[in-house]
């Protein structure tokens, strides 16, 4: 008998076993049907579960799902915000060129519907609506051929979202969300033609954007002729219910941009007429131009801090890295904030603690940041917009407080008011009869916020004010009941929006209190106005009432003086014309200090005899009775003399 490890060379080999050896089982092959044994697994865990659906987002497929907080929720929001955020891009690409907005809007209702499925109508489930076609042309700078795509294709992508600089849009999403929102409800690209200056002609891209990679997808690009020397067009196919806020943002854009030209047309129907508005330039003035600045220490977030300093490659030192990267310090203040938080001057950025240098910047008598990098509205300009849009408005009035800031971020904020007139009333919601509530217009960096004004700290502090100290009626907690438009604007590098649609501005207490002051001196302006309006009915009630009595006192000053009474009668009412309502004695007299009292002279002890007056004559005791009656029908009319004459 052989070895063990011969043997097992032979059954290696294939060698025949010898008789009664015993052999391992073999498997039963797949190929023939014969099934392997069955190894019992064991179940996945939820951790497990939950690990396997894991996977990495982009932000295109984040906001085709979450439409709805940038203000694509539902048709009719959705209608407002694509003209909104497609607007906003065109006055900034006009204002980045520094010249006058000249902007074109068109709104043209097709055969095409769309349906959506709901419970809220009587006859059925689902509801219609109609596929709108909506283009925006202006003059603005154009977009570089070669960024066109990316920058119409690919959500986040755009020159505003790492700028601290005054501007309508500031993440670089609107257009993209609208883009999105036409894919889904029409099932059409978008077309955008642009042209900068040094094109000789106009380049038109058709694009969809991919939400699963997050980048454009390019159907055709082709040379157009482009009419305006430079600009951009952009045409989308949305579904959308058209309302009045359409006209009213268009009409408060143009409230807020005065140096814009806006031209507007609707069609609410296929094959109906068009509906034009025109909104011509109330002047020719450009605003300033708002300058970038770098960020301020006290408005950065930890996190971002953190973020900031790991990443960067530039700075080898700690101060280097606050006096490069941040506003209003200088080496010297970067080297107090430093010591303050025990770092070393020369360490590394990487070591920065955050947490202590950002208590103590907070502790620390840090500069804010520099205010004169905005471009607000201004007072003249506002009161000749408002002028425009009310002209027969009886009180125009507009008010703008210095800059300030809040949490670092430099803001400014600006009211106005139209007060009286058939078009303010026309504006405004009618309560019951001859009583109306205030209309409140908000602005963002000169752009209207048209929807969730409860939740917006722009319209609170209107609220807030006690308008009755102004002559002005309000319930407690409500808008003043005026016939008034009252126009709140705040222009930031950085406006708090509450979500990223840009409906409401949220809480600061800074920003709270700028609003409040400068409503209150909008306020006096206005109880000054009443107040003289007041002065004036009552003048004219006055006067009323003497010319009713006119000819009366004509007669009974004739009968008593012996003038004649036509001429009486043309004096009276010559002098109640131009008589001004007389001073109190009070205003009219100023006080006079008592004068001291003289020293009354020694008394005799000789007894002085007292003076009687004559008595009183018997005519004067006897008087008749006609003849009281006539002296008494004289100090009457003596009486109503003096009433109306002071």
């Amino acid at each position: 008998m052989g070895s063990p490890v011969a043997e097992a060379g032979e059954l290696k080999a294939g060698v025949a076993k010898p008789a009664g050896a015993r052999s391992k089982p073999r498997r039963k092959s797949k190929r023939h049907g014969k099934a392997q044994k069955a190894i019992p697994q064991q179940p996945l865990t939820v951790a497990e579960t939950e690990a396997k659906r894991m996977r990495a987002v982009n932000p295109a497929q984040y906001y085709r799902q979450n439409l709805g907080q940038l203000g694509f929720g539902d048709p009719e929001h959705a209608l407002v915000q694509t003209i909104k955020e497609l607007m906003d891009n065109s006055l900034d690409a006009c204002e980045a060129m520094m010249i006058l907005p000249e902007i074109n809007v068109e709104l043209i209702a097709t055969e095409k519907r769309y349906e959506v499925v709901t419970n809220k109508t009587k006859d059925g489930s689902v509801r219609t609506f109609p596929i709108f076609k909506v283009s925006v042309e202006d003059n603005g700078c154009g977009v570089l051929r070669s960024k066109v795509a990316k920058c119409f294709g690919k959500v986040l992508y755009g020159s505003k979202f790492f700028s601290f600089k005054q501007s309508r849009g500031q993440q670089g999403l609107g257009v993209h969300a609208a883009i999105i929102y036409a894919q889904l409800t029409s099932l059409e690209p978008a077309v955008i033609t642009t042209k900068t200056e040094s094109d000789p002609s106009g380049y038109r891209v058709v694009l969809k954007i991919d939400t699963e990679r997050n980048g454009p997808v390019v159907i055709s690009t082709e040379e157009v002729k482009f009419e305006r020397l430079h600009g951009t067009r952009v045409e989308l196919m949305v579904a959308g219910d058209y309302t009045d806020k359409v006209e009213y943002f268009i009409k408060e854009l143009s409230l807020a941009n005065p140096h814009a030209d806006l031209a507007f047309t609707v069609v609410k129907e296929p094959n109906s007429e068009p509906k034009r508005l025109h909104f011509k330039r109330a002047n020719e003035i450009l605003p300033p131009q708002p300058r970038e600045i770098k960020p301020h220490l006290l408005s950065m977030e930890p996190g971002a801090l953190l973020e900031m300093k790991s990443n960067d490659l530039c700075c080898k030192t700690a101060k280097q890295f606050l006096t490069k990267h941040f506003v209003r310090i200088s080496e010297e203040k970067a080297a107090q904030l430093l010591k303050a938080s025990g770092i070393r001057q020369d360490a590394p950025p990487r070591e920065i603690d955050v947490e202590r240098l950002l208590k103590a910047a907070r502790e620390g008598d840090l500069m804010r940041p520099p205010l004169d990098v905005l471009s607000p509205i201004g007072e003249d300009a506002l009161r000749q917009s408002l002028r425009r849009m009310y002209p027969d408005a009886e009180f125009i009035g507009a008010v703008a407080r210095e800059p300030w800031s809040y949490r670092g971020v430099p803001f400014q904020v600006e009211v106005g008011a139209a007060f009286g007139g058939q078009s303010v009333i026309n504006d405004c919601d009618r309560v019951r009869e001859s009583v109306f509530k205030s209309r409140v217009i908000r602005l963002g960096n000169k752009c209207p916020l048209i929807y969730d004004s409860k939740d917006c700290l722009l319209y609170k502090v209107v609220k807030e004010i006690n308008w009755r100290n102004y002559k002005i009626s309000q319930d407690e907690g409500s808008l003043p009941y005026a016939p008034m438009i009252i126009v709140v604007s705040l222009i930031s590098t950085k406006v708090p929006y509450i979500v990223p649609g840009k409906f409401a501005v949220a809480y600061h207490e800074e920003i709270r209190e700028q609003l409040r002051l400068a409503l209150q001196t909008l306020g006096r302006m206005i109880y000054a106005f009443i107040s003289h309006r007041q002065r004036q009915e009552h003048e004219r009630h006055r006067q009323s009432i003497f010319q009713i009595y006119a000819k009366e006192v004509a007669k009974d000053l004739s009968y008593f003086t012996g003038m004649d009474e036509a001429k009486l009668l043309e004096g009276l009412l010559e002098s109640a014309k131009h008589r001004k309502p007389s001073k109190t004695k009070a205003e009219a007299e100023p006080a006079k200090k008592p004068a001291p009292k003289a020293e009354s002279p020694p008394q005799s002890k000789k007894k002085v005899a007292e003076v009687q007056a004559p008595p009183i004559k018997a005519v004067e005791a006897t008087t008749s009775k006609k003849e009281k009656r006539t002296q008494h029908e004289g100090l009457r009319k003596q009486s109503t003399l003096e009433q109306f004459f002071g």
